[in-house]
């Protein structure tokens, strides 16, 4: 097994491009995404290189993700490992945030909508803020690393690449969760995940009452509590 994030997402891909990997629920939009192992690569890839390219991301450098639990926060995880950046629980050097622009960061700061397909704001942002959603898709949807990362390089504050891949346990189950994927307490989850070749079905503002059909629909393997 790699010991490294971005070649333990990109053998998953090559096991089973086409298998659903991370099915997104919004019970308070309605908003349902399904994203394979392919298009989530494709939208890591597009980021990756927005990072790299825009925003002039370098390797060791930081990054902070202020949204809620969602789709694009797993997107901006694997790009931020893929540029050989380091996610961090305090002030990155560029943050991302949602509509409510909750954190900033050091040098940059981009913000998402949370709209259907990463869609972009549809009112002026504060001075200072980049629209992801205005930006992201114009940029290619394969990346490649001038300084791809080691096991050794920081991947979430104080913890490398080898180390979130060694303490993860392999998850090859069908997951429905509730929790941040990008946290601290939530992104050895993700990585198990991918470790493991299972899928996660994310549901925010979950509505109680959808959960058992919910299960069933999605052919949940288990439920795991916050």
């Amino acid at each position: 097994m790699s010991r490294v994030l971005p070649e333990l997402f990109a053998a998953a891909v090559r096991r089973d491009g086409g298998a659903p990997f991370l099915t997104y629920y919004d019970d308070a939009t309605g908003e349902r995404i399904e994203l394979s192992t392919v298009t989530t690569a494709n939208w890591v890839a597009k980021t990756a290189n927005l990072l790299v390219d825009e925003y002039d991301l370098e390797p060791g450098e930081t990054v902070a993700i202020g949204l809620p639990p969602h789709w694009l926060g797993v997107v901006w995880a694997l790009s931020t490992w893929s540029a050989g950046a380091s996610l961090t629980s305090g002030a990155g050097a560029l943050a991302i945030t949602g509509p409510d622009f909750a954190i900033r960061g050091e040098r940059e700061t981009v913000a998402s909508a949370l709209l259907p397909l990463g869609g972009r704001f549809r009112e002026p942002l504060p001075d200072g803020v980049h629209d992801y959603g205005a930006e992201v898709y114009n940029h290619p949807d394969v990346f490649v690393p001038f300084d791809p990362p080691s096991p050794a390089s920081p991947a979430y504050d104080e913890l490398t690449h080898d180390d979130l891949i060694s303490t993860a346990e392999p998850v090859a189950d069908r997951i429905l969760v509730t929790r941040d994927l990008v946290s601290r307490d939530g992104v050895s989850l993700l990585v198990g995940v991918i470790a493991g070749g299972g899928s996660i079905v994310l549901c925010r503002n979950l509505d109680q009452v959808k959960l058992e059909r919910r299960v069933a629909d999605e052919k949940v393997d288990r439920v795991v509590e916050d």
